[in-house]
């Protein structure tokens, strides 16, 4: 089973996505320690907060533009 990691873009107070970009080669460790968690505990989806803006950008090159959108850290599995 592979699983990947995607940066989902919403607008605000919309369930509809914008964008997606797969991240997966960020790697579970990475999002783990960003989220507090174990990385085989990344089963769901997570919001990314200002807390993690700055690292999200270091790890992925997105900047996160909070004011005007919501942003998840989704996981799936194939």
């Amino acid at each position: 089973m592979t699983v990947y990691y995607l940066v989902t873009r919403y607008a605000k107070d919309d369930d509809q996505p914008l964008e997606s970009t797969d991240a997966t080669a960020v790697g579970a460790e990475a999002w783990g320690e960003l989220l507090g968690m174990a990385p085989e505990q990344l089963t769901d989806v997570y919001p990314l907060t200002q807390e993690h803006a700055e690292r999200v950008e270091q790890l992925t090159g997105i900047a996160l533009d909070l004011e005007r959108y919501e942003y998840f850290l989704e996981t799936e599995a194939d």
